[in-house]
């Protein structure tokens, strides 16, 4: 008969496993969405090369529309929807509309236009050096400390990022190749600020609540800022047709799915372990692209891949520590 303690082992391990298979989920529906947003892009209006920079920047509106939409939905299902207004309105609201303008505008345009001109893949890859980043970020203007651990970490990702870009691939879709690595990366640092700024208001706030105040106050900088200063509601019009509005209610579905899953596990599994998993997705993107069009992947991609996820992971944590779930002795 088990006494209370490994009773309570068991289902700290339970809850720990659970949190695994949510960031993991996490990482996937990330990378399936990178992919199917290349596949979107293909499509009218988002095809014409006279008006790609703005066809990019109008379905990362709708992208991020879509999912703000769908996170509302979820919020009102659980009850939380009331906490909408209290969070807009408080102190650390202003840090969620930081937040909102570097992960929308900035993070998710550069993260559109490099899967346009660079593919999903490449852009995913450069994309998962965000810790790094937001790490290195906060090192020079937060004045916080870095191990050695984090250092190598880094400079695993640099190395990675010039791994992965320093060869376009051999084809004749991607001609803007290098351009579009230049916009991962603006993804990344937008990515990485919000992690600087978002880091104390998930501290003090739900943070359902925030991803949900976050996305929604992108989408309308979006609408009120960004279209508009790019002469872009043709196109954004023009967008809903009935195989394009189907494809964003799935990039919504994924979209959330992610935010939603990389949560709930941050709650169950830890930080660190979390975050080493959800920085898998440039590999399920790779994975995913390589069946889906049958182009087999670049070493120079493989490699830089490779490099950058495990130092994004040593950015994240102490991989020793991550494999161990929980520690008990009886």
């Amino acid at each position: 008969m088990k006494n209370i303690a490994s009773v309570t082992l068991d289902r700290d391990l339970h809850y720990a496993k659970n949190g695994i298979v949510s960031c993991l989920i996490s990482g996937i529906t990330w990378g399936i969405d990178a992919v199917i947003l290349g596949y979107l892009l293909t499509r009218y209006p988002f095809n014409n090369n006279a008006t790609a920079i703005q066809a990019s920047l109008v379905a990362a509106s709708i992208h991020t529309g879509f999912s703000s939409i769908l996170i509302l939905l979820y919020t009102i299902y659980n009850g939380k929807v009331k906490e909408f207004g209290r969070c807009l309105f408080s102190k650390v609201g202003a840090i969620i509309v930081v937040c909102a303008f570097c992960s929308g505008p900035l993070a998710m345009s550069g993260y559109l236009l490099g899967i346009n001109m660079a593919g999903p893949s490449y852009t995913t890859v450069i994309t998962s050096s965000y810790p790094a980043i937001g790490t290195a970020l906060a090192f020079v203007f937060l004045k916080e400390k870095l191990n050695k651990r984090t250092l190598i970490g880094i400079l695993l990702c640099v190395l990675g990022s010039i791994a992965t870009g320093y060869i376009a691939p051999v084809s004749s879709l991607h001609p803007k190749f290098y351009i579009g690595i230049a916009f991962a990366f603006v993804a990344a640092l937008g990515w990485g600020l919000e992690g600087v700024f978002g880091a104390y208001a998930m501290d003090i706030i739900d943070p359902e609540i925030a991803i949900l105040v976050r996305q929604t106050l992108s989408f309308l900088m979006y609408l009120v800022f960004v279209i508009p200063f790019i002469k872009g509601y043709n196109i954004f019009f023009s967008s809903f047709t009935g195989t394009n509005t189907l494809i964003f209610i799935v990039l919504g579905l994924l979209c959330s799915t992610s935010f939603i899953s990389w949560y709930l596990g941050l709650s169950m599994t830890g930080v660190g372990r979390a975050m080493a998993l959800n920085i898998t997705y440039p590999m399920w993107a790779i994975l995913i692209e390589w069946v889906y069009t049958g182009n087999t992947p670049s070493i120079n991609l493989i490699i830089g891949c490779i490099i950058i996820v495990f130092g994004a992971v040593l950015v994240s944590g102490n991989p020793k520590e991550m494999l161990k779930l929980r520690e008990y002795e009886e």
